[in-house]
């Protein structure tokens, strides 16, 4: 019994500090907090492979979250008829297998309005990175996930019959860094950024080493919209989108855009006048190429490329973009 009554006095002396850790703390507590000025985390990874990723509508066109009739937007790879090609892969251009991303994490009293910060920024090894080959789907409330259970839009080689897939990049996706590479900074709680995330840095170009649909690198990344639901699906309209900064030294500058959650939804846009861009639509068909029409003043003519179409020097000013609903 004495041996008892010593082990489980050490054990209270040993376990009371974390009994103390796990007590919630009030914000007043938390502004009187003191430890280390930050924490720095390297995280080093060159790729990441990913089965499917979805934005979900709980309640389809009903106004009970309850999954009966639930349905989603998924985002996985473009071929059903493999299962490598079900998935999509997230690659850091450069990566050398060491650090990729670095996170310094800090928090502030802030005079009794305290707040976490957390800044991300890539590793100057890192000079972009890339997705896919990939395709955009929607799902039924058969093939959509619910708590508790995840579910596939594919059944072995085959894509579920609810789910149609309505746009592919079948060569991929790639976001060029420019001269200072982007960052990332959240704030939580006070946030005295005034949104929840903000961007800096610069990219020199999105899709700026695509292939294209014809596999042509340059081009920009090969875009197809998927007009009809049968099995392989219509093209309704293909095309070679690139964008980069117009200052092909600097790049186009982040500085200014933000991302955040307000009462009405999440919003993302960016305060005063960007930089300036150049974005491309090249190589733009409607339609299916070679498909011949056969009445009317069109009569014998076949599909075609309708050349490039583009805007150069541009920019936006106070832009603010909302998505609500969900």
């Amino acid at each position: 019994m004495k041996i008892s009554k010593k082990l489980g006095c050490i054990s209270l002396l040993v376990l009371s500090p974390f009994a103390v850790a796990m007590q919630p703390l009030d914000d007043e507590n938390l502004s009187e907090a003191t430890g280390q000025s930050g924490i720095n985390v390297g995280i080093g990874v060159s790729k990441v492979q990913i089965d499917q990723l979805s934005i979900i509508d709980r309640d389809g066109l009903g106004t009970n979250p309850d999954y009966k009739n639930a349905a989603s937007l998924v985002l996985a790879g473009n071929i059903a008829g493999t299962v490598s090609g079900q998935k999509f892969a997230l690659n850091f251009i450069g990566s050398t297998g060491s650090s990729t991303i670095n996170a310094v994490f800090d928090t502030d009293g802030g005079a009794r309005a305290p707040f976490a910060n957390i800044a991300l920024s890539f590793d100057k090894n890192i000079k972009g990175i890339s997705l896919g080959p990939l395709g955009l789907y929607l799902a039924g409330v058969s093939s959509t996930s619910m708590p508790g259970i995840s579910k596939s839009i594919f059944t072995g080689t085959s894509r579920n019959s609810d789910v149609q897939k309505f746009l592919t990049a079948n060569n991929g996706i790639d976001i060029n860094f420019g001269p200072s590479a982007p960052t990332i900074n959240l704030q939580l709680g006070n946030v005295p950024q005034s949104q929840f995330i903000k961007f800096a840095g610069s990219i020199s170009s999105i899709c700026g080493n695509g292939k294209g649909n014809s596999g042509t690198t340059g081009s920009g990344c090969g875009i197809n919209i998927i007009s009809d639901g049968g099995v392989g699906g219509d093209i309704g309209a293909k095309f070679d989108f690139m964008l980069s900064g117009s200052d092909k030294v600097q790049g186009f500058s982040l500085s200014g855009f933000y991302a955040g959650v307000e009462p009405s939804g999440f919003v993302f846009g960016n305060t005063g006048e960007s930089s300036k861009f150049d974005v491309g639509l090249n190589n733009v068909i409607m339609g299916n190429a070679g498909a011949t029409n056969t009445s009317g003043a069109f009569a014998n003519i076949q599909n075609g490329s309708m050349g490039n179409l583009g805007a150069v020097g541009t920019s936006v000013t106070d832009l603010k973009v909302r998505i609500s609903g969900l």
